[in-house]
C-alpha cells in the first residue's frame, strides 16, 4: 500500500532515502517492521508509485488500476523456468537466501532476525556463513580501534586467572 512507503525530504547521510513499513508478515514477529530505502530503491519505488492507479504500489502488470495478485511473481518465474531451464534452486527464495547470506557479512544475526521477519533465531542462523577471511576480518577491525578511545585502558594489562578469577600480572601467572 502506498501509505507503506515513506521518502524523506532530505537523505540521511546521503544514504538513507526513506522507508518502508511492513504491516504483515507470516508470523506475529514479522509483523510491523520498518526497513530503509536507499538511493536506487528510491527511484524504482517512485516509479511504481507514480503509475500507479490505486493504493498499492506494486500493481498488476497490465492493468495499475488492480494490485498485484499474491502468486503473480511465482506465476511469472514459474514461466521463465520452463522458457530457460535454470537450476531446480533458483526462485525467490534463493534471491532472499542470497541476500541475507550477504548482508549477514556486515550485521549481527538479530538485526537479520529482524529484517527478514523471522520467529526465530535458528531460521536466520541458515543464512549466516562466515566466509573464511571474516574471522580475520573481525579481529584486524578489532586492533584498528583506537582503544583509549572506547574506554580501553593501554597500560594496565590484566588476564584473568581461570581457577580464582583473580587478576593476573603477566603470562606466568596464566594457566594455559
Amino acid at each position: 500500500m502506498k501509505d507503506c512507503v515513506h521518502f524523506y525530504p532530505e537523505p540521511i547521510e546521503d544514504k538513507i532515502y526513506g522507508n518502508v513499513l511492513i504491516k504483515r508478515g507470516l508470523k506475529r514477529r514479522a509483523r510491523r517492521r520498518e526497513l530503509y530505502i536507499n538511493r536506487e530503491m528510491k527511484d524504482i519505488l517512485s516509479e511504481l508509485v507514480a503509475s500507479s492507479k490505486c493504493e498499492f504500489v506494486l500493481t498488476h502488470p497490465g492493468d495499475p488500476t488492480k494490485p498485484l495478485g499474491a502468486w503473480v511473481l511465482e506465476t511469472q518465474i514459474g514461466a521463465l523456468r520452463k522458457r530457460i531451464h535454470p537450476h531446480p534452486d533458483a526462485g525467490l527464495h534463493a534471491l532472499r537466501h542470497t541476500f541475507l547470506t550477504g548482508a549477514g557479512e556486515y550485521t549481527d544475526p538479530f538485526t537479520l532476525q529482524y529484517v527478514a521477519g523471522h520467529d526465530n533465531i535458528k531460521t536466520t542462523m541458515r543464512y549466516v556463513h562466515p566466509q573464511a577471511n571474516a574471522v580475520q576480518k573481525l579481529f584486524v577491525r578489532l586492533a584498528n580501534l583506537d582503544r583509549e578511545q572506547n574506554g580501553f585502558q593501554k597500560a594496565r594489562r590484566f588476564a584473568v586467572g581461570a581457577k580464582s578469577g583473580a587478576a593476573a600480572r603477566g603470562p606466568q601467572d596464566c594457566i594455559a
